[in-house]
């Protein structure tokens, strides 16, 4: 059941149905992990909290559903602009492309800043070395602690799992750290304000669009736009092929590239890990955690994306052959990282690394009134009692996508249980009267 907190919150969408498209199906409505997709008149619609995780666009026929991100940047005015894109961008152009090449690609698009986010993944993996060291004994260590940086597998857990929050690391994510950073020592260069500067991400999904405008790990994020590596593929291929230039703005070794690929965040964290990609298996070891298992496991990666980011819905690519290429470019830079511990060290004993969240989305909760309580209570119990008149086909033909998700909905007067096709036949077994 959806907890207090995510009932009253308005959630912030970066994926829309064209209706247009949509013949109502109920493909849709079955893969969603949150239950948000509602069939109604024919048509599908998010009436819930969407987590941006795309499974609907994956299982979509007729290509209906489609993630967007928002330019809210003036792509002309670029001088300002700090570009962080993510390490998967370096797979999608061929094993005859440096990562340098398409940073200095990006350059010559006319973007004033170019910063290479696996340089600051390698950073981060000594950050969480030190955190789970710090915090694996201690008597209450709730292990195996997860990794924060997907947002959908963030999301999912603030929404299904939120006993499971206490797992997360309070630790600032990499395309965060680029972007606080880029700002702070560029306003100090120049003498201006930080927010002068605004950060673009170059993204495989439109998950990051969520964190950004609903953080829920921090207290707003530093990212400004963000933008799919297939909207800026074709412009950045033909400056690739452009490129001649000593510059060298790429100094991350093979583990910040690997990131892009499951498994690559904890090639580079020497401690007692797992990765796990694709939503489903996410949900699967979400599961396990809550009731106690994988207690002997420190870290766990989770990807919501099957290969990780590779398979995100912005990627032009194929996943498999994007992770070849990123795979060749591991092995060329090497499996070390390129980071000092001692720099990394200094900068996690004073805070660098840490959140600036007040108050976790776990204490917000335990916050509810007792009236809300009460309610929900009572709400429950008329869910329960429509279940029990329902024949529980697990269908989806009444525009729900199983019974109980439509005993909620007519307990909450989104749906009537005329909507069920099997509701007269069931009115007779029961011996209902109008």
């Amino acid at each position: 059941m959806m907890a207090g907190a995510a009932q009253h919150r308005e959630p912030v969408r970066y994926v829309q149905i064209d209706e247009s498209l949509c013949n109502g199906c109920v493909l849709c409505i079955k893969a969603c992990p949150t239950k948000a997709i509602r069939i109604r008149e024919g048509k599908a619609r998010i009436e819930g909290v969407c987590i941006d995780c795309c499974e609907c666009v994956r299982v979509c026929p007729r290509r209906a559903i489609q993630a967007i991100t928002s330019e809210s940047l003036d792509l002309a005015e670029k001088d300002h602009i700090i570009v962080s894109p993510s390490t998967v961008l370096y797979s999608q152009f061929g094993e005859d492309v440096l990562p340098n090449d398409v940073l200095l690609g990006l350059k010559r698009m006319g973007f004033g800043y170019i910063h290479d986010q696996s340089y600051t993944s390698e950073i981060f993996n000594l950050a969480v070395e030190l955190y789970i060291k710090e915090n694996r004994e201690k008597p209450d260590a709730p292990l195996p602690f997860i990794s924060p940086v997907c947002p959908v597998v963030v999301s999912l857990i603030a929404y299904r799992f939120q006993s499971l929050l206490k797992h997360i690391p309070p630790l600032i994510t990499p395309r965060e750290i680029v972007a606080r950073e880029g700002k702070t020592r560029l306003a100090a260069r120049h003498g201006l304000d930080a927010e002068t500067f605004k950060v673009l991400h170059i993204t495989p999904c439109p998950s990051k669009m969520i964190c950004m405008k609903e953080s829920i790990l921090q207290e707003h994020s530093y990212l400004d736009a963000a933008i799919g590596i297939n909207t800026i593929y074709g412009e950045l291929k033909r400056n690739i092929h452009d490129v001649e230039d000593d510059i060298v703005l790429h100094h991350s070794g093979g583990i910040g590239l690997s990131w892009g690929m499951s498994g690559g965040e904890i090639s580079g964290v020497e401690l007692n890990c797992l990765a796990v990609s694709g939503l489903e298996e996410t949900i699967r070891y979400l599961e396990k955690i809550e009731i106690g298992l994988l207690g002997d496991i420190d870290y766990v990666e989770f990807r919501a994306c099957t290969e990780g980011c590779l398979g995100g819905p912005f990627t032009v690519m194929d996943k498999y052959q994007g992770k070849r290429n990123l795979q060749k470019l591991v092995r060329m830079f090497g499996v070390e990282k390129q980071v000092k511990y001692g720099y990394v060290k200094k900068l996690y004993d004073k805070g660098w690394f840490f959140t600036d969240k007040k108050e976790s989305h776990e204490e917000a909760i335990t916050q509810i009134s007792a009236v809300d309580i009460a309610r929900g209570i009572e709400r429950l119990k008329r869910i329960e009692e429509t279940l029990k008149l329902l024949p529980r086909k697990e269908c989806g033909a009444c525009g729900s996508p199983d019974c109980t998700t439509f005993a909620e909905d007519v307990t909450d007067g989104k749906a009537s249980l005329e909507s069920c096709v099997f509701w007269k036949d069931q009115k007779r077994k029961l011996n209902i009267r109008p």
